[in-house]
C-alpha cells in the first residue's frame, strides 16, 4: 500500500482523501470522528499490508458525512490513506466501473449512480458516495394505478419544478405521494440558467387583454416534420400558452390569423393588445394589416431590450429548458425537439402558478382543473395496439413505441413507431413509465433486425459471459410485465448505453465480468442511460467507450455506415479486370451473355473482311457493380467498349459534341416540383448508345466471346460505347424522336424538353442516358412513357430516388437532395473513417500559398480527392470556397495543401448527411445575392466573385470564382461581381420561363456595396471607374430595361459571404442556416 501523493491534499472527507482499492478486504479509515456507530468486536482484528506490515483494527462501524456513507468500516489509527473496498461494494450489490477517465458506483435496483470517483495519477479518488435507497417496485404502486413515486410524477409532468409539484402533492390530487426533495440530473443539465433580471410588471385584469408573443429559431436541425421555428402566444391574465411549429418565419401571419379566429370562436373575445419584440416578421405589412383589421393594439420592444418582452422571453426559456430536459432524460435524438416542445407546453399549462393562487393556467382559462391522470412520462416505452390488417393472428397485436406526447386534434397519444418509422396516434396504449424507450435493446422490437433508434455508438459496460448456449433469438420476453428488467431477459450486451461522441477512443482493457450474469443482485446489471443522475457522471460518460466482447450474435456495420445495408458486401465483391477473369464467374458470365444478346438484337455490327487501307480499332470488356442509393447491389453489368482513342479525325469521326443538362437545371426542376407537388419519375435506357446511327465506316476487332471467321472484323453500324461520336449520335437520335412526340428543346439548355398540353405541362431532363420526367399532366406522362418504350428498350424505375449519384429523398414537406453515399465512399477512400471531425472546412487563421510545405512525391491521390470534392459541391455549397482554394494547387500540390484537403474531408465526415432542402411551402420568387472579396488572395491580390440564387427558399445556383484582373478598389470588385451575377441571372430567367415559370417583375440582386449600386444606376463618367471594361456596364442596361433591381444588404446578412472566405464556426453556422443546408436522417 503506497502513501498518498501530494496531489491528494485536496481531500473529500475531513481533510483526507478516500481511494478505491480492489485488493482491500474492507472499507478502512484512520479518522475516528466520521463514525456514527461503533462495534468493538471486529473481524479481522489485524490487517496485513502489501509489504507484510500488520496493522491492528480497533473497532468497526458505520460512517456518514455529507459526501460519504459506508457501513462496516474498519478503524485503523496507523492507516495513512482511507480505503474503499471494491469487493465490499460488490457484496453490497453495487456495480463499480473503472475507466481511464474515472469510475462510478451504481445501484442496480434503481439504476441510479450513487458514487463518483476521479482518476488521479494511477489511483481513483472518491468524489462522493451515497447510501443506496430502497427500491420501490412498480407493482407496489397505489391500487388505482397512480404511482406513489414522486420522481415518476416529476417525469410525468414534464420535469415540473419541486415547488409546483409540492403544491399538487399537498392538495392530494396526485394521491398518497410524499413531497420528498427531488434530485434530477436531467433538470440540472437542462434547466441551469443565469440569475434573473428584476421584474417590474403589471398583470392584465381579463383574459386576452394582452397577448405576448415571440419566435424561436432557427433550430440547428429541423424537427421530424421539417420545422425549424416555433412561435408562442401567451395570455397575460391566465398565463396559458399556445405553441405552433413553423418551417419559415413567413408563416407567422397565417398562424396568427388562425389563432385570433380560434380565440373569437372558442372564447367570444378579441385580442386587445399584442406585445412582441422588434423582429422583422412582426412588422411585415401583412401582419400589421391583420392587427389593424381586428382592432388590436401592437406594442413592440425597443431594439436591444428583450427584457421589455420578458413574459415571452421567460416562457421561451421555460419551454427550451423543459425540451432539453426531456431529450436528456429520454436520451432521444435532437430531431424530436418539435414533439418535445409541444408536449412541454401541454404539461406547462397544467403546472400550478403562485400568481394564480396555485391554480394552473388550464384551470384559470377553462374554469375547471385538468385531469392529471392522463399525463405520462415523456419518452417512456409504450405499447400501441395495431390495426387488424397490420398483423396476422399469430403475430403480436401491440407494437413497442416511444411516447412523444399528446395529440390536440385527436383523443389519443402520439407514439413513435421505430419499425414502420412513423408517428402513431392511438388511445389504446399501455405505458411502461419506469423504463425509457432508449434503454430497451432494438433486438427486442421485432423478430427481425431493426435499424437502431440512435445514430450514436452503443457500448456495453457489463458484457459478462453467456449464461447458456441458448441463442439470443430464443430468449422469451413477456411484454405484459412492465416491472421486468429487460437486461435480465436478454444477454447483457443487448441493452445499449448510448454515448454522444462516437469518435471517442476505445478502451480495449478487460471489462468487468460478473460470476452470474442472470443475477440482478451482483455487479452485472447494465446501467440505464437515463439514470446517470450526477453532473460528474456526464463528464465521465462523454470520454468513455469500451469494446463489445465477441459473441455468437450477428455483427452489424458501423453506425456511420448503417444506412448502407450492403456496404461491406459491396466492397467484398471482386470486380474483374479482364474478360478471362470474368468468364470464370457465373454472375459475370450472365452479364456478358446479356450484353452480347443486346448487341446482336440491336444489329450493332456486321462480320465482314477488313477492306484494304482501312484502319481498325480494338475493344475491351468493362465490368461494374451497379448499386442502389442505399448501397445495395442492383445488378452486375458488363459493357463492351470500343477503343476510340485510336480513331482519326476526318476518317472515322467528325463532330463529337453532345449537350447534357446542367446541374443548375436539375436543382431548379426539383425546387419547382417540390412547390407544385409534381411527382418525379425516372426511366432507364437499356444500351442507350446502341440506338445511335453511325455515318462513318468504323471497323473493330471482334471482342472476346464473339465467334467469327478468320481475318474478319466487325463493321460497326451502331454507336458503341467508347467511340468519339457515340454520345452525339445518341443525342441526335433521342432529340429527333422526342421532338416528334410534340416536345420542344429549350434554347437555354439543350438537355431540357418541354411540352404543353390541354391538361398541363410535361418537363423532361436528359443527361446522357439518365432521364427525369415530371409535370402536371399525369396522363401525358403515362403516354410519354409508353411512346418512349415503343422506340427504345427501357425500364420504368418509378419514382425518382437516385440520379447522377444524387440521392433524391421526397417527403411530404419537400425534397432532400444529398450525396451521403458518395461522401461516405470518399472518406473511406481517403482512409480517415476513424479520424476526428472538423467543424469548418477551412481554418480561418491559416492561408494557403503555392510555396508552403514540401512537394508531394505522388500527387495522384491529391488530384483524385480534389476532383471528387468538386463533384460533391453539387449538393454541398458549404464546400464551394474550400474546394475553390485547394483546386488551385493541382499542378504542384504540397503537404500543407494535402492537409487542407484532409480537413475538408474531416468536416464532411461530421456532416455526411447534409444536403439541400427544397421546401414544398416555399414561394417561386427568384432572388440573387452578389458579393466579392476584394484583394482576398494574398498571392496574386486578385478578388473573388461569389453569387447565389434562391428560388423562394431553395438554393438552386451558386459560384465562387477568382476575378481575372486585379481591381483597384472594393467598389470595382463588387461591380465586376454584379456583372457576373447579372449574366447568370439573365440565363436563369429565360430557363425558368421555358420551364413554365414566368417572371414578369424584375429580379432583385442584393449587394452589400452601396457604391457599386450607385455606379450601376448612374451613367456618370468618373476618374476611378473609367478603366472598367464596357462589358461590365451591361448591368446598367438591364437595370434600365427593368430586368433587375439592385438593393443594398448588410454584410452580416449576406448569404453569399460563405463563398469567399473561411469563417469561424459561429459565423459559419449562421451562414449555413441561410443556405437552407440541413441534415436528413438516413432511411
Amino acid at each position: 500500500m503506497s502513501r498518498s501523493s501530494p496531489i491528494m491534499a485536496n481531500s473529500t472527507v475531513a481533510g483526507k482523501a478516500w481511494l478505491f482499492d480492489s485488493g482491500c478486504c474492507n472499507h478502512m479509515t484512520s479518522q475516528p470522528d466520521v463514525f456514527v456507530t461503533k462495534t468493538t468486536t471486529t473481524s479481522p482484528s489485524v490487517v496485513t499490508t502489501a509489504n507484510g506490515t500488520s496493522l491492528p483494527v480497533h473497532y468497526s462501524g458505520h460512517i456518514s458525512t455529507t459526501q460519504l456513507s459506508l457501513p462496516d468500516t474498519l478503524y485503523i489509527p496507523k492507516l495513512s490513506v482511507n480505503l474503499i473496498s471494491v469487493g465490499q461494494l460488490c457484496d453490497m450489490g453495487l456495480n463499480t466501473l473503472f475507466s481511464p477517465s474515472g469510475c462510478y458506483v451504481q445501484d442496480p435496483s434503481t439504476k441510479k449512480t450513487i458514487g463518483i470517483g476521479r482518476k488521479v495519477g494511477r489511483q481513483f479518488e472518491l468524489v462522493y458516495l451515497r447510501k443506496p435507497q430502497p427500491f420501490v417496485h412498480s407493482s407496489l404502486s397505489t391500487s388505482d394505478g397512480s404511482p406513489s413515486d414522486i420522481d415518476t410524477w416529476h417525469s410525468r409532468l414534464g420535469h415540473i419544478s419541486f415547488d409546483k409539484l409540492k403544491v399538487l402533492t399537498l392538495s392530494g390530487i396526485l394521491g398518497s405521494v410524499k413531497p420528498d426533495k427531488l434530485s434530477c440530473l436531467s433538470c440540472q443539465l437542462g434547466k441551469q440558467h443565469a440569475l434573473p433580471f428584476c421584474r417590474i410588471d403589471v398583470n392584465s385584469v381579463a383574459s386576452f387583454d394582452l397577448i405576448h408573443s415571440d419566435v424561436w429559431g432557427p433550430s440547428p436541425l429541423p424537427s421530424m416534420g421539417g420545422s425549424k421555428y416555433f412561435v408562442i402566444f401567451l395570455d397575460d391574465h391566465t398565463r396559458f400558452t399556445w405553441i405552433y411549429l413553423m418551417k419559415n418565419r413567413s408563416e407567422l401571419p397565417h398562424i396568427y390569423m388562425n389563432f385570433a379566429r380560434m380565440i373569437q370562436t372558442q372564447f367570444a373575445k378579441h385580442i386587445k393588445v399584442f406585445r412582441a419584440d422588434n423582429a422583422i416578421e412582426y412588422k411585415e405589412r401583412s401582419f400589421l394589416d391583420i392587427l389593424r383589421q381586428q382592432g388590436t393594439v401592437s406594442q413592440y420592444s425597443c431594439p436591444g431590450t428583450s427584457q421589455q418582452n420578458g413574459r415571452a422571453e421567460r416562457k421561451h426559456r421555460h419551454i427550451l429548458d423543459t425540451v432539453s430536459t426531456l431529450l436528456i432524460s429520454a436520451q432521444c435524438p435532437e430531431r424530436f425537439w418539435g414533439e418535445a416542445a409541444l408536449s412541454a407546453v401541454y404539461t406547462i399549462n397544467h403546472h400550478p402558478i403562485t400568481l394564480l393562487q396555485n391554480q394552473s393556467p388550464y384551470e384559470a382559462l377553462y374554469g375547471q382543473p385538468p385531469n392529471y391522470n392522463l399525463l405520462k412520462v415523456w419518452g417512456c416505452a409504450c405499447f400501441v395496439l395495431l390495426q387488424p390488417h397490420e398483423h396476422t393472428k399469430l403475430q403480436p397485436r401491440f407494437r413497442l413505441c416511444c411516447f412523444l406526447g399528446y395529440d390536440i386534434e385527436h383523443k389519443g397519444y402520439r407514439c413513435w413507431d421505430l419499425i414502420s418509422k412513423r408517428l402513431r396516434i392511438s388511445r389504446h396504449v399501455v405505458f411502461w413509465e419506469h423504463k425509457m424507450f432508449s434503454s430497451i435493446s432494438t433486438s427486442q422490437l421485432e423478430y427481425d433486425h431493426v435499424p437502431p433508434f440512435f445514430t450514436d455508438t452503443s457500448v456495453q459496460l457489463f458484457p459478462g459471459q453467456p449464461s447458456s448456449s441458448v441463442p439470443p433469438s430464443q430468449t422469451i420476453v413477456d411484454p405484459s410485465s412492465p416491472s421486468m428488467d429487460m437486461s435480465s431477459a436478454t444477454p447483457s450486451h443487448s441493452s445499449p448505453l448510448h454515448f454522444p461522441d462516437s469518435s471517442s477512443p476505445v478502451d480495449t482493457s478487460p471489462s468487468i465480468t460478473p460470476s452470474d450474469p442472470t443475477s440482478l443482485s451482483t455487479c452485472d446489471s447494465t446501467p440505464d442511460s437515463s439514470s446517470m443522475d450526477s453532473p460528474e457522471m456526464s463528464v465521465l460518460l462523454d470520454e468513455l467507450t469500451t469494446d463489445n466482447r465477441r459473441s455468437t450474435r450477428v455483427r452489424h456495420i458501423p453506425s456511420h455506415l448503417r444506412d448502407y445495408k450492403s456496404y461491406s458486401t459491396l466492397f467484398s465483391i471482386h470486380t474483374p479486370s479482364s474478360y478471362k477473369e470474368a468468364s470464370s464467374d457465373p454472375l459475370w458470365q450472365r452479364a456478358i451473355s446479356d450484353k452480347l444478346e443486346a448487341l446482336n438484337k440491336a444489329h450493332t455490327w456486321d462480320i465482314v473482311p477488313l477492306p484494304s487501307g482501312k484502319g481498325i480499332i480494338g475493344s475491351k470488356w468493362v465490368f461494374k457493380v451497379k448499386t442502389n442509393s442505399d448501397g445495395t447491389v442492383d445488378r452486375y453489368k458488363a459493357r463492351l467498349v470500343a477503343k476510340g482513342f485510336n480513331q482519326e479525325y476526318g476518317i472515322d469521326y467528325e463532330e463529337t459534341f453532345a449537350p447534357v443538362a446542367r446541374v443548375t437545371l436539375v436543382r431548379s426542376l426539383l425546387a419547382i416540383a417540390a412547390v407544385r407537388r409534381w411527382p418525379l419519375y425516372q426511366m432507364d435506357f437499356k444500351n442507350a448508345f446502341l440506338h445511335g446511327d453511325l455515318t462513318k465506316e468504323v471497323y473493330m476487332k471482334p471482342p472476346p466471346g464473339v465467334t467469327h471467321p478468320h481475318d474478319h472484323v466487325c463493321r460497326l453500324k451502331k454507336a458503341l460505347y467508347g467511340l468519339k461520336q457515340a454520345p452525339r449520335a445518341w443525342f441526335e437520335k433521342f432529340s429527333t424522336i422526342i421532338q416528334s412526340l410534340g416536345f420542344t428543346a429549350s434554347n437555354y439548355d439543350s438537355g431540357l424538353f418541354t411540352k404543353t398540353t390541354t391538361s398541363g405541362t410535361i418537363l423532361l431532363i436528359l443527361y446522357v442516358d439518365d432521364m427525369i420526367i415530371t409535370g402536371s399532366d399525369a396522363h401525358g406522362i403515362l403516354d410519354l412513357k409508353q411512346s418512349l418504350s415503343s422506340y427504345f428498350e427501357m425500364k420504368d424505375l418509378g419514382l425518382l430516388h437516385y440520379f447522377l449519384g444524387l440521392e433524391v429523398l421526397p417527403h411530404d414537406t419537400g425534397i432532400y437532395l444529398s450525396q451521403a453515399k458518395y461522401a461516405s465512399d470518399l472518406i473511406s477512400r481517403a482512409g480517415i473513417t476513424d479520424c476526428k471531425v472538423a467543424n469548418t472546412p477551412l481554418d480561418p487563421n491559416f492561408h494557403l500559398s503555392p510555396g508552403d510545405g514540401s512537394l508531394l512525391s505522388d500527387p495522384t491521390l491529391y488530384r483524385q480527392l480534389v476532383g471528387s470534392l468538386v463533384n460533391l459541391t453539387v449538393t454541398r455549397p458549404d464546400l464551394a470556397f474550400a474546394v475553390h482554394i485547394v483546386s488551385q494547387f493541382m499542378a504542384s500540390p504540397r503537404t500543407t495543401h494535402y492537409t487542407a484537403v484532409l480537413r475538408i474531408l474531416r468536416y464532411i465526415k461530421g456532416t455526411i448527411f447534409h444536403g439541400l432542402y427544397f421546401s414544398s411551402t416555399s414561394s417561386l420568387e427568384l432572388r440573387a445575392f452578389s458579393d466579392a472579396d476584394w484583394d482576398g488572395d494574398i498571392t496574386d491580390r486578385r478578388s473573388t466573385t461569389r453569387f447565389c440564387f434562391f428560388l423562394g427558399d431553395s438554393l438552386i445556383s451558386w459560384r465562387s470564382k477568382k476575378q481575372s484582373l486585379v481591381t483597384r478598389s472594393s467598389t470595382e470588385a463588387e461591380y465586376r461581381a454584379l456583372a457576373f451575377t447579372t449574366q447568370e441571372l439573365v440565363w436563369l430567367r429565360w430557363l425558368l420561363s421555358d420551364m413554365g415559370l414566368s417572371l414578369s417583375s424584375p429580379t432583385i440582386i442584393w449587394c452589400d456595396n452601396t457604391s457599386a449600386i450607385q455606379i450601376a444606376y448612374n451613367d456618370v463618367f468618373h476618374e476611378r471607374t473609367k478603366h472598367i471594361e464596357i462589358d461590365c456596364h451591361f448591368v446598367r442596361q438591364h437595370v434600365i430595361h427593368n430586368t433587375i433591381t439592385l438593393s443594398p444588404i448588410s454584410s452580416t446578412d449576406q448569404p453569399a459571404d460563405i463563398f469567399t472566405k473561411a469563417h469561424h464556426p459561429g459565423r459559419f453556422s449562421i451562414l449555413l442556416s441561410k443556405l437552407n443546408l440541413v441534415p436528413h436522417e438516413p432511411s
